[in-house]
């Protein structure tokens, strides 16, 4: 199946997009901290496409 970076469908994204943009929205919503319920549905849906791809994701966290 071909990659559509420009579909609606997380699946149809290349795996490269994902993590592109799951850095992207991790940045926003837990660095910047602007955002809204659509970011964190949008998150949430990359970070299953990527597990759903076998993809392991980790987070850091610290105190300061």
């Amino acid at each position: 199946m071909k990659k559509n970076n420009d579909s609606d469908k997380f699946a149809d994204w290349t795996t490269a997009k994902l993590k592109s943009e799951a850095v992207s929205y991790h940045q926003t919503i837990y660095e910047v901290g602007c955002y809204g319920r659509s970011d964190l549905m949008m998150y949430d849906g990359i970070l299953a496409e990527l597990d759903n791809r076998g993809i392991n994701i980790s987070t850091k966290l610290s105190f300061n």
